[in-house]
């Protein structure tokens, strides 16, 4: 009988144990399936034998799955799609489920004690570097490579799409590891994630237009702060706010970019070299900026603090609308998109230009993939049934189930004479309705990114009918406003995923999650007046040379060169 382990009693197994491991992981990203199963194979197992290309088995199998609880979608074992994916597969999935936070830190326990389960899921979960430490080193997640070619059949699809894909989840000893996460495998919202996005009753309200440059925004948010632009005769307004630990939220990346290039990947491409980006004078002078705007009471303190549902509930205000602008990936992390009135009010900033004429912000050129969100382990007694689950989930039907929910419901067949976001694909569905306020509306139906994996641009095939604002024509709302930004991608180049082998491996982790702690306290700290800029600027740079940051980029630069 299936049942759902508690974590809690794990770990205390785990620390009377007396083991422990330190870990790394990949930043967590952004919040968006064909059901035919693999081929019908001879393998030995007396379960496979099923009676449509290897799904339903013959007999249940039971597996057990490290798994991912996130807020925004109720307990798994009462989902519709856990529901219809056990017995769309006769398998009995044994689930050990934690919450979003900590997760890595949990799984990285699990592995270093010995006791973990057959499959691990979840999105961004694992990166390249966990990949080569416990699939190559420690060998605790077995090589797929052998299984993806007899059961691996929308997995290879996905690569003769994308031909870049397969070697880029092929580790340094050539074999692969796990399945990584690809949104709708085409061009995207998610290409460009630091966006901000403006009231444009607000400007209207304080007779002012749409801004171009630093300046300009400036004088606008203190004009929002100032004027009483939602006419309430109380000054309540808060000119921009934003949120941390979830997706390209923080209120200084998107700020940032008008100065010269950034990214929280600290380093970029251009021409085949690796260029730093901390220690440059444009960052010091972006954040000079942006410490302005934070000591004129134009930034919401709690912007540095709060989680993406409080940022909402700040943006859903229920009296009147309080936020005159808000950075995050998309929109409706902060709108209620079905509120038509106030959704309504936000359109795109396109990225402003700095003091010394410099615009630009990182927009990603091709589609890559890194690290993964399903591993199979050495414990897992039927590795062919496994990967034919994480199989299905690189098709369109179980995407599209998994993503959008069920049909009839969240979505149908499109019209005749439809077309997709692109205005060109022939549209297959049409969405009937369309939310993105997840966390206050939990759902039954759908997965959010509880798995994703190699995706098909799916998203392109939902029709595009009337009004662009609907809310069922969100993506296409997105999509439309990201090519927008693409006149101003930066003069910086893709970078693909790197593989860091043996020591290198050991050796980037380590640099690597020590300079992102300190970097991203520091600005914090600059930003906020907790270090003055000025004074803390020459030990700010002594820290990182401490740290080895240019280590840190000479070995990128290295491993890119070699790759």
């Amino acid at each position: 009988m299936k049942f759902k382990k508690l974590i809690a009693v794990f770990l205390a197994a785990a620390m009377v144990c007396g083991t422990c491991a330190c870990g790394s992981s990949v930043e967590g990203t952004e919040k968006d399936v064909d059901a035919a199963a693999s081929e019908s194979t001879d393998t030995g197992s007396s379960a496979v034998a099923g009676e449509s290309e290897g799904f339903p088995l013959a007999e249940p199998v039971t597996i057990s799955v490290f798994a991912i609880q996130l807020s925004s979608v109720v307990d798994l074992e009462q989902n519709t799609v856990f529901q219809e994916l056990e017995e769309y597969t006769n398998v009995n999935l044994d689930l050990t489920l934690v919450p979003y936070d900590g997760a890595s830190e949990k799984l990285n326990l699990m592995l270093a004690s010995g006791e973990y389960p057959d499959i691990i899921m979840g999105c961004y979960l694992l990166s390249s570097q966990d990949l080569e430490k416990y699939g190559t080193e420690e060998q605790i997640l077995i090589p797929l490579n052998d299984l993806i070619e007899e059961y691996g059949i929308h997995i290879k699809e996905r690569w003769a799409e994308h031909p870049n894909w397969k070697d880029e989840m092929t580790s340094s000893d050539g074999s692969i590891y796990g399945i990584p996460t690809a949104d709708s495998g085409g061009e995207g919202h998610s290409d460009c994630s630091y966006k901000m996005w403006i009231n444009t009753e607000w400007l209207d309200a304080v007779g002012m237009d749409m801004p171009q440059t630093t300046d300009e925004f400036r004088d606008v948010l203190m004009a929002f702060k100032n004027d009483d632009p939602n006419d309430n005769g109380i000054m309540d307004e808060i000119p921009l706010t934003g949120a941390t630990n979830t997706w390209s939220a923080d209120p200084y990346l998107f700020l940032l970019n008008a100065f010269g290039y950034f990214d929280t990947n600290y380093y970029y491409l251009k021409d085949g070299v690796v260029n730093s980006i901390l220690d440059k004078d444009y960052v010091k002078e972006g954040l000079k900026y942006v410490h302005d705007l934070y000591e004129n009471g134009l930034i919401d303190p709690a912007a540095f603090t709060q989680d993406e549902s409080q940022m909402s509930a700040v943006g859903n205000n229920a009296d009147t609308i309080i936020a005159g602008a808000a950075t995050c990936g998309h929109v409706g992390m902060f709108l209620d998109i079905n509120n038509s009135e106030r959704y309504n009010q936000y359109e795109i900033m396109m990225p402003l230009e700095g003091t010394d004429g410099y615009i630009g912000i990182p927009y990603r050129k091709s589609a890559t993939v890194n690290g993964a969100s399903f591993v199979i382990t050495d414990k897992c007694q039927n590795p062919e049934i496994a990967i034919q689950i994480a199989d299905l989930f690189c098709d369109e039907e179980w995407s599209v189930r998994a993503l959008v929910g069920k049909q009839s419901d969240s979505w149908d067949l499109a019209d005749e004479g439809t077309y997709g976001m692109d205005g060109v694909t022939p549209a297959k569905y049409k969405y009937l309705l369309f939310n993105t306020m997840v966390d206050a509306n939990q759902s039954v139906d759908k997965w959010d990114n509880t798995l994703r994996l190699l995706e098909p641009n799916w998203k392109n095939l939902f029709a595009v009918e009337g009004d662009i604002m609907d809310a069922t024509n969100y993506e296409a709302r997105l999509y439309a406003d990201t090519v927008k930004l693409k006149a101003y991608a930066a003069d910086a180049d893709t970078i693909p995923p790197l593989t860091y082998a043996g020591d290198d491996s050991t050796t980037f982790s380590q640099l690597s999650t020590a300079i992102k702690d300190y970097a991203s306290n520091a600005i914090v700290e600059f930003i906020t007046g907790t270090r003055d800029i000025d004074n803390g600027w020459d030990s700010y740079l002594a820290d990182l040379n401490r740290l080895g940051y240019q280590d840190m980029i000479e070995l990128v630069q290295k491993t890119y060169d070699a790759r």
